[in-house]
């Protein structure tokens, strides 16, 4: 149950990044594309969601980065993008049915 909690965080964290953020466009072209792509922004969403979630829960503080810690991070981090992308495109399909 955690983990859907966490994705919908992380997917809060991708849209909040692409729309209610504006002053971080227009900076760096790397960032704008990074911004027009809600699976690679909800990437790095991913890993910034584990590692504040972990760091809250202490797993981060007690033990150090390990392999195995590593995987789980990176693993979330494309459970994460697939999740936000999946949110777009539904979030768009529903967008596009309500101006019909």
């Amino acid at each position: 149950m955690i983990y859907i909690y966490l994705l919908i965080v992380a997917y809060g964290i991708t849209f909040g990044l692409q729309h209610k953020v504006p002053f971080i466009w227009k900076k760096s072209a790397f960032v704008d594309e990074m911004l027009g792509c809600s699976y690679c922004t909800g990437f790095h969403a991913g890993w910034i969601t584990w590692i504040l979630y972990s760091s809250a829960q202490a797993n981060l503080l007690d033990e150090p980065l390990t392999f195995a810690l590593f995987v789980n991070m990176i693993l979330f981090a494309f459970a994460a993008a697939a999740f936000s992308y999946l949110m777009d495109v539904v979030s768009q399909w529903l967008e596009l049915s309500v101006q019909k």
